[in-house]
């Protein structure tokens, strides 16, 4: 994507007028973990967003996206050497099945209100985006929420950005642009998720591509023992 016009996607937290959380419906009951498409992400750490704190989050996120049918594995980067050597390098990225994810302690140049932004090519295809620390505070403070829920589900928001491509905020449910009270109180419970139809899409994108994926390594090794039986 190098060289491509790049477009964002921002969300914000807003402490006006609740809005009824929208199609906020159980995505896709997966009957097993066999059933789901991997998702890697690396996470880099750059915010004063403690492990503890941050591998809460990630267990938010994760139950979030295993309710789409994704199952991710996380990458904590780079201070995790054994993971990066079981499950990958942290700085391999692949869209969409490998993306990245930054967490900083302030935006530069955008709202103090701005909780976290991603970037997509004119394609719809985009493997990082960032969240920042102090709007994720200031939440905590006002609403009394927990840190890891509002990190894990603004970690979901941001992913999903990636996954679903440009222009998907929603009026309602985990992909609003703007978060209320209502809606922390709502992700505090558990309630506030992906609709229906932001899960088949990811679910769809991201099962095409490990198609993909699967039929180029059958290939090659098709070609590989043709190669070796001649």
């Amino acid at each position: 994507m190098k060289g491509a016009a790049m477009k964002l996607s921002a969300f914000t937290s807003t402490m006006g007028l609740s809005l009824i959380v929208l199609g906020s419906l159980p995505a896709l009951a997966a009957s097993g973990k066999g059933d789901r498409v991997q998702l890697r992400v690396s996470v880099f750490n750059s915010s004063p967003i403690s492990f503890a704190t941050l591998e809460r989050a990630e267990n938010e996120a994760g139950r979030l996206l295993r309710d789409v049918g994704v199952e991710v594995v996380w990458l904590n980067c780079p201070e995790d050497a054994q993971h990066e050597a079981s499950l990958g390098r942290c700085t391999e990225v692949s869209f969409p099945l490998h993306l990245h994810l930054g967490l900083l302690r302030v935006s530069r140049g955008l709202k103090a209100s701005t909780v976290g932004i991603s970037f997509s090519a004119e394609d719809g295809q985009g493997c990082y985006a960032y969240l920042f620390y102090e709007p994720i505070r200031q939440l905590v403070e006002r609403t009394q929420v927990a840190p890891s829920v509002i990190l894990g589900h603004a970690m979901a928001h941001e992913l999903g950005h990636l996954l679903l491509g440009t222009n998907s905020h929603s009026p309602g449910g985990l992909m609003r642009a703007h978060w209320t009270p209502e809606d922390l109180a709502n992700a505090s419970r558990g309630n506030l998720r992906f609709s229906l139809e932001q899960s088949l899409r990811i679910r769809s994108r991201l099962t095409s591509q490990e198609s993909q994926r699967i039929q180029a390594i059958e290939r090659s090794a098709e070609i590989a023992g043709a190669e070796r039986f001649k």
